[in-house]
């Protein structure tokens, strides 16, 4: 069954020659009638899905936004541990969508991939709410002596096993349900304006999915953390629990609503043919001229159940990856080329670009080395300060405000370009964690004359870094998209949550690394069992540092790098 089959209510009719040569007037009409319907189907289908998106999201954010405040707190766990656990945990989430996403195109699909990895999720939030609720399963509170009894080893099974269950099901799903919204849009069809509009349509859809997202955290960082925090535990992580519940009931009951293509097949074997090609060419010469090496005109990609609207032009670097477009005698058959050993320019320059992009990439991920700071080291500021609200409601603040420059963004700043507003989102990251080392810094001297300071000292800190969120974020979703080879459109949505998660890695090594360093030889070191001892400003300062030479480092690869150019 080819995927015009299930396309359902969505796929405009394609009228016959003589249908259309004999009534054009009642033909126009008619799909004119089909498309309406289509598209009257397709909002009520993205609707949907961004409105199960957001009780995803803000199920995901109820656990993950108080769980620094949940370990110190409860689990009674050290302050450096704490935050290195964290950044595991979400390093470990944001590095599945990855492996959802070449599962959803190499085998299940993206609707069967999303029930599945929603309904992971259900199990494990439903094992961290038993956790919290069962006196067994967590440890005693800390005595008036302020003696508190560590966890054991069955306590911290049952918890972790059931956040990492959670963090794996909605993780391996997100990117995928993500494009699964996109897919939604039909964009097969030969007409240009209706692809550049329905292009259009999914930009928009990508910065109403961001903003969604945005307002589910908002959820999560004030009415779920304030339950947690003020009421219980165990019921907070248990609404948690029923938000990704009704998520999954509600998917699987409107599964006739949406358009669902079946499996493509991996969007990375194209990349393999090519290396495989070149492996066997390495030794040929490349032409001077490009004309010479080999393409096909309006063929479909042998590795894909779609049709390619777009062929590539030739770009002269890395020009000994051309080899594998070089036309040999045993490339040949009388079924046509093998794709094994000859591959075409467009394939090529497919794995060109995304050697231009990787670079981006990797400077995205190191951004998140700052903007993670706002999760977990400004929330432990805020437990020091003088506040009648939880210290992480404070990252709603900055939630709001994200969602506001989103819109601010698709109404005034598409004159910046995509690579423009990344940049922006670097420079206000440092900006962002400048302010935070010096409130710190001032913080600690009130601190030493036994003062504690007002919450709202810690809001611009949150306010810039809103900004650089905001920037960095809509900029590289919408850069990756319109960069990434057509075969990887869907695959391009999990290189932003794939940089979180190494962000938040390589901010866990780092935390690690500098209070091992610092405490060395007995001393205090910056990130002791209270803050107030430490010195958390100082390693603000060296995150300021490590943001301003990546900000330098994209700045170089943005100035040379050059856009993949369409025939």
């Amino acid at each position: 069954m080819d995927a015009g089959d299930h396309r359902g209510g969505l796929r405009t009719p394609i009228l016959a020659d003589d249908e259309a040569s004999g009534s054009n007037r009642g033909s126009e009409a008619r799909e004119q009638e089909e498309v309406r319907k289509a598209n009257h189907c397709s909002d009520k289908a993205l609707k949907l899905i961004l409105g199960l998106q957001f009780l995803e999201v803000t199920a995901f954010y109820g656990i993950y936004l108080s769980l620094i405040v949940y370990l110190q707190d409860v689990f009674h766990g050290h302050s450096a541990s704490n935050v290195a656990t964290v950044n595991h945990w979400i390093g470990v989430s944001y590095h599945m969508p990855v492996l959802g996403a070449a599962v959803a195109d190499s085998f299940w699909g993206k609707y069967k991939t999303v029930m599945v990895g929603l309904s992971v999720s259900v199990v494990g939030m439903a094992i961290v709410t038993a956790s919290a609720t069962l006196p067994s399963l967590s440890p005693s509170p800390c005595t008036e002596n302020t003696i508190c009894t560590p966890a054991t080893l069955s306590q911290n099974l049952v918890f972790f096993s059931g956040l990492y269950l959670c963090g794996v099901g909605i993780g391996a799903s997100k990117s995928v349900f993500v494009s699964f919204g996109a897919e939604q849009l039909d964009d097969d069809d030969d007409d240009s304006r209706k692809i550049a509009s329905e292009r259009g349509a999914k930009a928009s859809y990508f910065s109403w999915y961001y903003a969604v997202a945005n307002m589910g955290i908002v959820t999560a960082g004030t009415l779920l953390v304030w339950v947690e925090a003020k009421v219980s535990w165990g019921l907070g992580y248990g609404i948690c629990a029923s938000f990704a519940a009704v998520a999954l009931v509600a998917l699987a009951t409107t599964a006739p609503m949406y358009r669902m293509l079946p499996p493509a097949g991996s969007p990375w074997k194209g990349v393999f043919q090519v290396l495989f090609a070149l492996s066997r060419k390495v030794r040929l010469k490349v032409p001077d001229d490009a004309t010479q090496l080999y393409e096909e005109e309006g063929a479909k990609d042998p590795s894909s159940l779609h049709p390619l609207h777009e062929r590539l032009e030739h770009t002269d670097q890395f020009r000994w990856l051309d080899k594998a477009a070089i036309v040999a005698d045993e490339d040949l058959d009388h079924d046509g080329r093998r794709p094994w050993r000859l591959c075409t320019v467009t394939q090529v320059e497919e794995l060109k670009t995304l050697l231009r992009l990787i670079p981006i990439w990797l400077t995205s991920a190191v951004y998140f080395v700052a903007n993670t700071q706002a999760q977990t080291t400004f929330v432990q500021q805020g437990t020091q300060t003088d506040s009648q609200i939880p210290a992480a409601s404070l990252s709603s603040v900055e939630t709001l405000l994200v969602a506001a420059c989103v819109v601010l963004y698709n109404r005034t700043a598409r004159r910046l370009t995509p690579l423009q507003l990344m940049g922006l989102g670097h420079a206000t990251a440092a900006v962002a964690v400048a302010v935070a080392a010096w409130t710190e810094a001032r913080r600690l001297r009130m601190a030493g004359d036994h003062q504690l300071m007002g919450i709202a000292w810690l809001l611009p800190q949150y306010v810039v870094m809103a900004v650089s969120d905001a920037a960095l974020s809509v900029g590289q979703l919408e850069f990756f998209y319109e960069e990434s080879p057509e075969t990887m459109k869907g695959v391009s949505t999990a290189f932003y949550f794939v940089s979180v998660s190494l962000g938040n890695l390589i901010n866990s090594l780092l935390v690690t690394l500098v209070a091992s360093v610092t405490a060395a030889g007995g001393r205090t070191g910056w990130f002791p069992p209270q803050l107030d001892d430490g010195h958390l400003d100082y390693y603000f300062v060296l995150v300021v540092a490590v943001t301003v030479v990546n900000f330098a480092v994209f700045v170089a690869l943005a100035k040379k790098y050059t856009p993949r150019r369409v025939r």
